[in-house]
């Protein structure tokens, strides 16, 4: 009996192993292996980040890793302070390596050696302006004078008058004599509006330049704070928006002075080049305010870094100070495009301004004045009161001189500066720079070949 007892609990035995192994062998063909990315978690971030060496690239989402053929991550696909470089040197020194802007008329620039506001001013360029030379200069270059070819057009006009009004006061009036007092008392009136207008035009034109400086400064502070606050934390975040607001000046340019949308399509897809930043280049330009966009994406950056607890709150005060200095340039420049001096004004003054320059040769005339005489004066006195009325016509709308161009290439090299030109760390700072190997030279591959001090002097912003 024991002896059956044994074999029937071997039996048991054998049968409870055979059931284990035939369940297993049943169920192993229906398992499958799915490689697919790997998700991570809040929690395992900072550790795969650092095996992978890749910081988040997603702008909302969980970080994604995907591996290639080789099973190793592409560094080649992350953006990097090098091929950031090499994007605005690209803009600077080929897309708009021009020295003067193409957008501007030449009858507002002039000769490429003539002095204009329509561009930045070097020592040399103050230098030749303030010469005791320049009465014998401007007094030879007087038939080449920009003004002079801009008010040709009323000037012909009104010799045309004066040689008609000679002509039929000879006929009619030969003896007939008018005082020149009546019509100095329209002059005195007309003076003094023509000397408003003009300071109204010159006063819009300093408040112009004095936004577009707080332009470049904000972008400038933008960038440092980039550099010093979100770069240790988030690289490719960081890049993200140093692209953004290095672009920002050119988009404000191309807003401001009525240039169509390609004007800016070529820096855009530069400085957010496929794949890395496609949508976000499509998405600045189908907008219809292009600077706006820029710190659209800014603040979300800054939202979705802050719910990470990644910024301080002094730190989001501060990025977010700043973006609003952008948006409040948008709305500053726009409001001096949209808003022209009264135009009630304008006309008073123009209708006053043909009559006097009407009556005028014939009451010089009339006075006793031979032919030559009067339409030498008149001549004269037009060539002040219409190159006045026209200066003031121009300054009026100011975004058509003053140095956009110029201040642009200073914005971007400013935001790239910070970036690529960082002060050494500090003692006991922790640094992880993908190119701390990497000397600042190369970096700084979109500098001028010029020596330091002659590219010191042409960055007067």
């Amino acid at each position: 009996s024991d002896l059956a007892m044994v074999a029937h609990a071997t039996f048991n035995l054998c049968l409870f192993f055979a059931a284990i192994r035939g369940v297993v062998s049943f169920t192993a063909p229906c398992v499958h292996v799915h490689q697919r990315p790997l998700l991570l978690t809040p929690t395992t971030t900072t550790r795969l980040v650092e095996k992978y060496n890749g910081p988040p690239t997603s702008y909302g989402s969980p970080l994604i890793i995907s591996e290639n053929a080789n099973g190793t991550n592409d560094k080649d696909s992350r953006d990097s302070l090098l091929k950031f470089s090499r994007d605005v040197k690209h803009v600077l020194h080929e897309l708009r390596g021009m020295p003067f802007d193409p957008s501007i008329p030449r009858h507002l620039m002039g000769r490429s050696n003539s002095l204009s506001y329509s561009k930045t001013w070097t020592l040399d360029d103050w230098e030749y302006h303030n010469s005791r030379k320049r009465y014998f200069r401007y007094l030879w270059f007087f038939p080449r004078s920009r003004l002079v070819r801009r008010i040709m057009p009323q000037q012909g006009v009104l010799l045309m008058w004066t040689f008609l009004s000679l002509w039929i006061e000879g006929q009619f009036f030969k003896n007939h004599r008018i005082p020149l007092s009546a019509l100095g008392t329209v002059s005195t009136f007309l003076a003094f509006l023509l000397t408003l207008r003009s300071n109204q035009g010159l006063s819009r034109l300093d408040e112009a330049r004095r936004l577009w400086s707080k332009v470049i400064l904000n972008t400038r502070e933008m960038g440092q704070l980039i550099a010093a606050f979100i770069y240790p934390v988030d690289k490719q975040l960081a890049l993200l928006l140093a692209r953004h607001v290095a672009v920002f000046g050119w988009l404000l340019k191309s807003q401001l002075r009525f240039t169509k949308k390609e004007d800016v399509v070529d820096i855009v897809r530069t400085m957010l080049p496929s794949p890395y930043y496609k949508k976000d280049a499509d998405f600045i330009l189908s907008q219809r305010q292009k600077g706006a966009a820029v710190i659209t994406r800014i603040r979300q950056v800054l939202s979705h870094l802050g719910k990470q607890h990644r910024l301080t709150t002094a730190e989001e005060i501060a990025l977010d100070h700043t973006a609003h200095a952008l948006s409040e340039a948008i709305t500053s420049t726009g409001r001096i495009r949209a808003s022209p001096i009264p135009t009630l004004y304008t006309s008073h003054t123009s209708r006053l301004l043909v009559f006097y320059l009407f009556c005028l040769p014939p009451a010089l005339h009339l006075s006793g004045l031979n032919g030559v005489v009067t339409t030498l004066l008149t001549m004269v006195v037009g060539f002040a009161m219409l190159g006045l009325d026209e200066i003031s016509h121009l300054f009026e709308q100011p975004f058509r001189v003053i140095p956009m161009y110029d201040m642009s290439k200073r914005s971007m090299l400013a935001v790239a500066d910070c970036l690529t030109c960082r002060p050494p760390a500090l003692e006991g700072e922790a640094r992880e720079d993908d190119e701390e190997g990497l000397p600042q030279r190369d970096l700084t591959g979109y500098w001028s070949t010029e020596d330091m001090s002659t590219v010191s002097d042409n960055t007067m912003e």
